[in-house]
């Protein structure tokens, strides 16, 4: 993988002719030290089925792969989709979803929830977690619907803006 600095990801998304969009709350972690800390915290084992929203550039989903079971990713993007694509094609272990997380600001998009219920169900002693640098607009609906789901996390690892913690 080609460390995904602001430099790689401008030159790549000036190829791809991609602008990133506000209206999806956008943000790109190209902090390849906060990129890791996040893969830590979440504690990842051979277990684990991770729910991430927020795509992106596949650069999380990359690191994350490598340790848990299954990695279920979310991407609305159409241009952010392709070019994570491109990254995580040779995973078996990733499912790529293009479409928006929720179905509603209070329900998950049903397929989302059936394809971590898939991945929990595959073996015994599977662990749901989230861990994503979830894009603000959907940081709350996404974090309040995860503790009333049908599959509750074990653990949730998130950024959010400051602006959303405060």
């Amino acid at each position: 993988m080609s460390r995904q600095t602001k430099t790689f990801l401008m030159a790549r998304f000036r190829e791809m002719g991609i602008t990133p969009a506000t209206r999806h709350g956008q943000n790109f972690l190209i902090d390849l030290n906060l990129q890791q800390i996040i893969v830590d915290a979440a504690e990842l084992t051979s277990d684990d089925v991770v729910l991430e929203v927020g795509t992106g550039t596949g650069a999380l989903t990359d690191l994350m792969a490598k340790q848990a079971a299954a990695v279920v990713t979310v991407e609305i993007d159409g241009h952010l989709f392709e070019l994570a694509s491109e990254l995580l094609l040779d995973y078996e272990n990733v499912t790529m979803l293009r479409q928006d997380a929720l179905r509603n600001k209070n329900n998950f998009a049903p397929e989302v929830m059936a394809a971590v219920g898939k991945h929990l169900a595959a073996a015994p002693n599977r662990r749901f977690k989230l861990a994503a640098n979830l894009p603000y607009n959907v940081a709350t609906p996404i974090i309040s619907n995860l503790l009333t789901c049908e599959h509750v996390p074990h653990t949730m690892v998130a950024t959010i803006q400051k602006e959303l913690a405060e």
